[in-house]
């Protein structure tokens, strides 16, 4: 039995010709995807919460979804900036210009020396006026167990400053204004485990490097791609 067509626009490819296979859902018959408006206008308002920094708690309030879905959803979407990341950087690797070795602490654990220990080390690096970041290894695993008197954290802070890995061509660069960032973009969180920070720390990279018209761009474009 022929099925009857309705002319509105697909939402990955933009033609018009569509069959509905549900009382919400269509189907391209260009391009063969399966696709629910109702759920793509859905995904674009969190899109929209993700891109002006709502928390994903808000997010849920404000759509009165469920606080795991935000969350998974909000997931799915740093996931796509790490991807967008690594791409970048192999497209990038020869153009790097500037480098800078630092260690985050988030603002409640700063300025306290039993806390050094438990800072993350990333490597930022300048290609043009965007940033890139890596996690750098663990370089307090070996003293973390060890008697908190056999070790002078300060010393060892200042020891680590001086040696850092570092080059600018200009103090007055992208890496300074990265970092000054990406701490106080840190700071609307409540508390973030370590495994997952490698998360935030590429959704501030994103956030730093493009304007949030580039941001809803990129990310549409990947989204429309998955």
């Amino acid at each position: 039995m022929c099925m009857k067509t309705y002319q509105k626009k697909c939402i990955f490819c933009g033609h018009t010709k569509l069959y509905k296979v549900s009382s919400t859902q269509f189907r391209c018959v260009t391009c063969k995807r399966t696709f629910s408006y109702e759920k793509h206008a859905q995904e674009l308002k969190i899109l929209e919460y993700f891109i002006n920094n709502t928390s994903a708690y808000e997010c849920a309030t404000l759509l009165g979804l469920n606080y795991l879905t935000i969350a998974k959803k909000y997931h799915k979407l740093r996931l796509l900036l790490m991807e967008h990341s690594e791409t970048l950087y192999t497209e990038q690797i020869d153009t790097f210009s500037q480098y800078d070795e630092y260690y985050f602490l988030p603002t409640c654990k700063r300025g306290n020396p039993k806390y050094l220990f438990d800072a993350i080390g990333i490597l930022g690096m300048l290609y043009g006026k965007r940033i890139h970041t890596l996690l750098l290894p663990d370089q307090f695993a070996h003293l973390k167990n060890l008697d908190e008197d056999a070790i002078e954290k300060e010393t060892y802070a200042r020891y680590l400053n001086q040696h850092k890995v570092a080059h600018y061509e200009s103090f007055d660069n992208a890496l300074v204004d990265f970092w000054q960032f990406l701490e106080g973009w840190m700071n609307h969180f409540k508390g973030i485990q370590k495994e997952n920070f490698i998360y935030y720390l590429k959704e501030a990279e994103f956030k730093f490097n493009y304007d949030k018209e580039e941001q809803r761009f990129i990310l549409k474009r990947m989204l429309r791609k998955k």
